[in-house]
C-alpha cells in the first residue's frame, strides 16, 4: 500500500511540475513586461509590417485628409507621405511608441481574460480576441510631418492647425483569436487565472516528490521516481511541440497587419517559450536515468534475506 501512494505521490508531482511551469510562463506573458516585450519588441523593424502598417496610414490618410489640402501637395499624398511614415515607423520615438502599446495591449488582455473568469462567458470565440490600438504608434510617426506640414502650409487661408491631426489616424487592429474553433473562452480565462500560483504547484511538485520518496519502499521507490518523471518528460515534449510551438490561425478575411503580426506572433513566441520545456523534458529524462539505475543497484529484500541464511 505504501508503495501504491508512493507511486502516486510521483506521478502527482510530475503533474504538478507540468503545471507549475506552465503557469510560469503564462504569467509572465501576462504580468510581467519583458516577455512582451521580447516577442514582439522588434516588430516594427520587421518590413512586412512596417509596409502594412504604412499602407493601412496612407488608405486612412487620403480618405480623411481635406480635397484642398492634397492639392497643394504634388505628386499626391500617398506619394510623399508614403517614405516619409515608412522611415519613421523605425525610430526611437516610434519605438518607445510601440513598446507603450504593446504594455497596454497586455494589461488590457489580462483584464479582458480575468472578467471572463469572474463573470463567465457567452462561449463565443471572439471574446479571445485582442484589440491592438496603433493610435500611439501613428501619432509617433506623423509628428514631424504634422509640425512639417504646418510651417509650410499654416499660412494658407482656411487652412488650420488642427487640419494636419488627420495625418495621425487612429487605427485599431482586432487580431482574431488564433485558436481552433472548438477553444472554450473560459477555460483559456481559468488557466490565465490560476496562472498566478504557480509558486505553489512548483513547491507542490517538490513536496509530493519527497513525500513520495519517503513513502516508497527499497527499489520500488525509484521506480516509482522513474514513473513520475517519465509522465513529466513525455508532457514536456508535447508541450514542446504544441501549446510551446503553436500554428496561428489566419481567420477569412483578416487585415494584412494583423497576419503579419501573428506570423512575427508565432515565430517569436516558439523561440521564447520552446526552450524551457525542451530543458524540463532533458532534465526530467535524467531524473528517469538516476530512478532506474538507483533501483537496479538497490538490493531487494529477498536478496538479503538468502544472504543472511547463507551466513548462518
Amino acid at each position: 500500500m505504501r508503495n501504491l501512494f508512493s507511486l502516486l505521490c510521483l506521478l502527482l508531482a510530475g503533474l504538478a511540475s507540468v503545471a507549475g511551469l506552465a503557469g510560469y510562463q503564462l504569467n509572465e506573458l501576462l504580468r510581467s513586461e519583458e516577455p512582451v516585450a521580447q516577442i514582439a519588441g522588434t516588430l516594427p523593424a520587421q518590413q512586412d509590417f512596417s509596409q502594412a502598417v504604412t499602407e493601412a496610414m496612407i488608405d486612412d490618410l487620403t480618405s480623411r485628409l481635406p480635397g484642398q489640402l492634397q492639392s497643394f501637395v504634388p505628386g499626391g499624398v500617398d506619394q510623399v507621405a508614403a517614405p516619409l511614415v515608412s522611415a519613421a515607423l523605425n525610430n526611437d520615438r516610434t519605438l518607445a511608441a510601440w513598446e507603450e502599446v504593446l504594455q497596454q495591449t497586455r494589461t488590457d488582455y489580462t483584464a479582458q481574460l480575468e472578467q471572463i473568469f469572474a463573470e463567465g462567458t457567452s462561449g463565443d470565440l471572439r471574446e479571445l480576441d485582442i484589440e491592438l490600438d496603433l493610435t500611439p504608434v501613428t501619432e509617433a510617426m506623423t509628428q514631424p510631418l504634422r509640425e512639417g506640414l504646418d510651417d509650410a502650409l499654416g499660412w494658407i487661408h482656411g487652412v488650420e492647425p488642427e487640419s494636419f491631426d488627420v495625418i495621425a489616424p487612429e487605427i485599431s487592429i482586432d487580431i482574431q483569436a488564433a485558436t481552433e474553433n472548438t477553444a472554450d473562452p473560459y477555460t483559456w480565462a481559468t488557466a490565465a487565472a490560476a496562472s498566478r500560483y504557480w509558486p505553489a504547484l512548483t513547491l507542490a511538485a517538490a513536496a509530493l516528490a519527497v513525500l513520495g520518496l519517503m513513502l516508497g519502499t527499497r527499489r520500488l521507490r525509484w521506480y516509482a521516481l522513474a514513473s513520475g518523471a517519465v509522465l513529466a518528460a513525455a508532457l514536456g515534449m508535447w508541450i514542446a511541440t504544441t501549446y510551446a510551438s503553436p500554428d496561428f490561425h489566419h481567420p477569412p478575411g483578416v487585415p494584412e497587419t494583423a497576419a503579419v503580426i501573428l506570423d512575427h506572433l508565432q515565430a517569436e513566441f516558439t523561440a521564447w517559450a520552446q526552450p524551457a520545456w525542451w530543458v524540463f523534458s532533458v532534465i526530467s529524462g535524467v531524473v528517469v536515468l538516476i530512478g532506474v539505475a538507483v533501483a537496479l543497484l538497490t538490493p531487494s529484500r529477498y536478496r538479503g534475506s538468502a544472504q543472511v541464511l547463507t551466513q548462518r
